[in-house]
Parts: C-alpha cells; sequence; structure tokens
C-alpha cells in the first residue's frame, strides 16, 4: 500500500510538471510576437502607433511584418491592430519601445502607464528617443540587405553602445525607478536614421517624463561617469601642446578606460553642495610625442587629460542644472540626507542653483609603443 502511495505520488509530481504551461498552446505561425513598437504624433496630432513582429510563413525569409495605425489612446491602437492583422499579437517579448523627440518633449508616462499597469508586457524592453519618426526609422531598417534582421540589428547597435558606455542601459523599469523617484531622472538612448544605418547620437535628457535636452556619445560616458554607471571604454583628446609639424593625426586616444567614483553632499550657508570625485584608469594607444618612457612627461600628460575630462564633466552638469534634468540623483541624496531642506523647497528651482564640486584624477598604466 505505502508503495503504490509513492507511486501515486512521484506520478503526480512528474505530471504536474511535465503538462504545467501547457493549457496556452499556441501554433507560432499563427501568432505574432511583436518585437517592437514606436510612438510618434500623426499629422492630425493623434498617436501613430507602429509595430513590427517577424512575418513567420511569408513567401521570403527573415522579414517583419509592420503596422501602422492612428489613435487617441494606446488600447484603441492596439484593437485596431488586430483588424489588419491575421495574427495573434502577443507583446510579451517587445525588445524596444522607440519614441519620437517630438513625443518625448511632450512627456511619455501617459503612454508608459500603460505598459506599466500591463502584467503581460515586459520590464525589460529598452526605452529609447529617435531623432525623428520611429515609423520611418523601422520601414527604412527593413529595406537594409546587409543588415541583420531589424529587431536584432537594432538590439545589437544598442547593447554594444552601452556596453561601450556610448549609451545608457535604460529600460522599462529603470525609467520607472526613475521618474517616481523624487530627486532623479530618466535618460534614454537617442538614435538616428541615416542613408545607410541607424547612428547612436547619445543621450537624451529628461526632466520627469519630458525630454529636454541632449548630448554625445562622448558626454554620455563622462555623465555615466559621474552617475557610478561607467563602463570599459575609449576615450578621445584634444592635443595638449601644439603640434610640431603638421600631421593628419592630432590629439590623444585612451583606451580600457575604468572609472571609480564617490559623491556626497552637505550643507553650506543653508544650500546643497555635492562633492564628485572620479578615478580614471587607462591605455595611451595613439599619440605623437617622444620621450614617454619620461616620468615628468607621463605626469604632464595625465594632468593635462585630467583637465579636460573635468572641463567636459562641469560643461555636462551645468547644462544639466540648465536644462533642470538631475539624471545624476543630486536630489536624491539630498532627499535622503536633509529631508528638512527637501520638504521646504522646490527641487527643480533648488537644483539649479546647487554648488557642485568635481575632482578628476587620471593613471594611464601603459604607454605603448606610439608614433
Amino acid at each position: 500500500m505505502r508503495k503504490k502511495l509513492i507511486v501515486f505520488i512521484i506520478t503526480g509530481l512528474c505530471s504536474m510538471v511535465l503538462f504545467s504551461g501547457c493549457w496556452d498552446q499556441r501554433p507560432i505561425d499563427q501568432t505574432g510576437v511583436v518585437l517592437q513598437s514606436g510612438f510618434e504624433l500623426s499629422p492630425e496630432h493623434k498617436l501613430l502607433l507602429t509595430i513590427t513582429y517577424p512575418a513567420i510563413g511569408a513567401k521570403e525569409k527573415d522579414l517583419d511584418e509592420i503596422i501602422s495605425v492612428e489613435a487617441d489612446l494606446v488600447r484603441k491602437a492596439g484593437n485596431e491592430f488586430k483588424t489588419t492583422s491575421s495574427k495573434v499579437l502577443g507583446f510579451g517579448k517587445v525588445r524596444h519601445l522607440f519614441f519620437s523627440k517630438d513625443l518625448a518633449a511632450l512627456g511619455i508616462h501617459h503612454i508608459m502607464e500603460i505598459l506599466e499597469r500591463d502584467p503581460l508586457h515586459p520590464p525589460l524592453s529598452y526605452v529609447v528617443v529617435v531623432d525623428g519618426s520611429p515609423k520611418e526609422l523601422l520601414e527604412k531598417v527593413e529595406t537594409f540587405t546587409t543588415k541583420p534582421r531589424s529587431s536584432f540589428y537594432l538590439n545589437q547597435l544598442l547593447e554594444n553602445n552601452i556596453n561601450t558606455a556610448y549609451a545608457p542601459d535604460m529600460k522599462t523599469y529603470d525609467f520607472f525607478i526613475r521618474y517616481f523617484a523624487p530627486g532623479l531622472d530618466p535618460i534614454t538612448p537617442l538614435i538616428k536614421l541615416e542613408a545607410d544605418g541607424v547612428r547612436v547620437l547619445g543621450s537624451a535628457l529628461f526632466a520627469g517624463d519630458k525630454m529636454v535636452g541632449a548630448i554625445d556619445t562622448q558626454q554620455t560616458a563622462y555623465l555615466l561617469a559621474m552617475m557610478g554607471q561607467f563602463k570599459n571604454t575609449d576615450l578621445f583628446f584634444n592635443p595638449i601642446t601644439p603640434e610640431k609639424t603638421e600631421s593628419l593625426k592630432k590629439g590623444l586616444a585612451l583606451s580600457n578606460v575604468r572609472c571609480r567614483r564617490k559623491i556626497r553632499v552637505d550643507m553650506e550657508n543653508g544650500r546643497p553642495v555635492a562633492d564628485i570625485a572620479l578615478t580614471f584608469t587607462g591605455l595611451l594607444i595613439e599619440y605623437r610625442r617622444d620621450a614617454l618612457d619620461q616620468p615628468s612627461v607621463q605626469e604632464q600628460i595625465e594632468e593635462e587629460l585630467a583637465g579636460q575630462i573635468k572641463q567636459a564633466c562641469l560643461e555636462i552638469l551645468r547644462y544639466t542644472q540648465e536644462i533642470g534634468s538631475d539624471p545624476l540623483g543630486i536630489g536624491d541624496l539630498v532627499r535622503a540626507k536633509f529631508p528638512a531642506y527637501w520638504q521646504r523647497v522646490d527641487w527643480r528651482t533648488a537644483y539649479r542653483e546647487t554648488t557642485v564640486k568635481l575632482s578628476v584624477k587620471l593613471n594611464i598604466l601603459q604607454y605603448d609603443a606610439i608614433h
């Protein structure tokens, strides 16, 4: 009797494991797995939504089906998609959410909140701003015969630039965290369609859910360093001394650059003061100069480049204060450390007047054979 009971229990457990999740089976050729969604304003100032999904069963291989609809509501657009698609659409695998600059400037939380409340929508989709039309971008990328399928191409493009600190890693859940956290603003990748491909321009800066500014890829790397999210990358600099002879090569290049950040906030004369310390390390891989083996020359190069980094970072900080965007989360630190001060001020206004002190140190670990 005991053996029969054990066999019964084992059989039941195996059945639960083998058959769990099998209640919602769908033939893959009848399902449209949406991988990308684009949002922009139509000429009639309605929402223009575009989706792409693999065209399984199409006459040609590696094609995506692209559908665009105009609507006043995101949910209504979802129903409109059903009237033009022969597939049962599923939004659980969306990789990218593309927003036009014009729409991002007006605010995107009213769209994002629909995705936030949808349990089927993945929280790992990249949030990306497009300089131009997401619809045009998705349609044009589909015609690039030398590129992979659009969803793979754009995903690889974003990940490569994120891994080299030329674009921020901003997924849906990251955007919501930064949007809802007082004193912390989102920052997303900024891309643009060009004749032969898609280019990562840098980053779009937000104040709340509205895009208020943009920076290029090198500035993005410096901003990520101040945010504590810097990744191994290459940096390029202006010449530190006048060139003795004319040359096509001007400036310096550092490779395998890494950064450690320390940040703290204090109060001075009733106002917050942020103190940021950055320590960079890297390899000098391209530079036209003699006597690189001399310690005095090496020290001069490190000081000059550290000065260029500091100047660039200070310009970025001034710009973020001017446009009212706080991607570093200085306000979040002030709120945690000085809650009484936080309660009595409007941080958007106070942030513009906050003093930020910055120190930068650079250690070049290796001077290769450079000519």
